[in-house]
């Protein structure tokens, strides 16, 4: 990513320097990571812009609401305006591209010193079983689709708050780069220096307090019947937690509106959901399985751009005028695309 920013804020004709669209970028980064530890780049020849195409499909119908979801006596509705054959002939696109993918590997056309991925590891499961693990190739299949839809979106919009905010707020900028610059030093980011870098973690904590990733969390379903302040809910209800809601929670954080990320400095609170005012990942046995990859990635990618880079708004845009405005959907992003000035740190 470093080499992409340099060469895209190089400076033009007239002697100023390019605005770029970091959210498009950081984008690009996350799915070129995830799709690499996950599948390689074992596409069976496709272009890897279209199965990014499929995924955009696939998150766009989850974040589409079926009538027959609310009105189940309903559903003819979805049928009538289409979405049903939406939703058939995006799965079998992307069952398409999921089996090139998944023939690529059996060939085992590795080239020398090539890492293996996890398809590879899933696929080898498959094959000689493993303790107490069944898994067939639907069940694969279904992995993989989960993790390009977890990691890539979640992951892209984590780092994109967590840079709006920093613009924003410039003192903490300021505070974040010095901290970072003065731990990797001259030979760059190293991912063992993350852990030391605490200003760095507490910011996109903070973030994540105010822009959670998944708002609603997963769907939850109570498993027996049970009373809630007063209210009776049975068994087999379809619980969604407003993780949003809980991180701005006025008696849980003082000056909960604002971006604070002092208040995660010094504190054993940690993305794992034991303390139930911060669950971005949600908590107990729903839990992301993703916690340590999407927060090191996040982290790294963040390190990285605040290390190589001075960030700034465009010319003629004023950092008090800066809104930091959600757009809407499962996981919502910046209302406008995240566009800024990089300056290459001077060696």
């Amino acid at each position: 990513m470093a080499r992409i920013l340099t060469a895209s804020s190089q400076e033009d004709d007239r002697g100023k320097l390019q605005v770029i669209n970091l959210s498009g970028l950081i984008v690009s980064l996350t799915y070129t990571v995830i799709s690499k530890a996950v599948i390689g780049n074992k596409l069976g020849g496709m272009d890897p812009e279209i199965f990014r195409a499929m995924m955009k499909e696939v998150t766009d119908l989850l974040e589409t609401i079926a009538v027959s979801d609310v009105f189940p006596r309903l559903w003819w509705v979805d049928w009538v305006m289409g979405l049903e054959a939406r939703i058939k002939r995006t799965a079998g696109k992307l069952d398409n591209i999921l089996e090139r993918a998944l023939q690529e590997h059996e060939k085992g056309s590795r080239n020398e010193g090539e890492a293996g991925d996890l398809l590879d590891d899933l696929l080898s499961v498959v094959k000689e079983g493993g303790e107490g693990i069944n898994l067939d190739i639907i069940d694969v299949k279904g992995l993989i689709l989960d993790l390009f839809i977890a990691g890539i979106d979640t992951t892209s919009k984590a780092i994109e708050w967590a840079m709006a905010y920093l613009i924003k707020y410039p003192r903490e900028m300021a505070k974040v780069q010095a901290e970072v610059r003065q731990i990797a030093g001259a030979q760059g980011v190293l991912e063992e220096q993350l852990l030391r870098m605490s200003r760095l973690q507490a910011a996109l904590k903070e973030a994540m307090r105010l822009h959670p990733p998944a708002p609603l969390l997963v769907p939850h379903e109570t498993i027996q019947d049970t009373k809630l302040h007063g209210y009776d809910i049975p068994a087999k209800t379809r619980i969604f937690i407003n993780a949003w809601a809980i991180g701005r929670d006025k008696e849980s954080w003082e000056n909960a509106e604002e971006f604070q990320p002092e208040r995660f400095l010094h504190t054993a609170i940690d993305y794992n959901g034991r303390d139930f005012r911060f669950m971005p990942f949600s908590a107990g046995r729903r839990g992301c399985p993703g916690i340590e990859f999407a927060t090191r990635l996040a982290e790294l990618a963040l390190a990285n751009q605040l290390y190589h880079f001075d960030w700034e708004l465009p010319e003629g845009q004023d950092v008090e005028l800066f809104k930091v405005v959600e757009s809407s959907g499962l996981s919502p992003a910046l209302k406008y695309a995240l566009t800024l000035v990089a300056k290459p740190l001077q060696a």
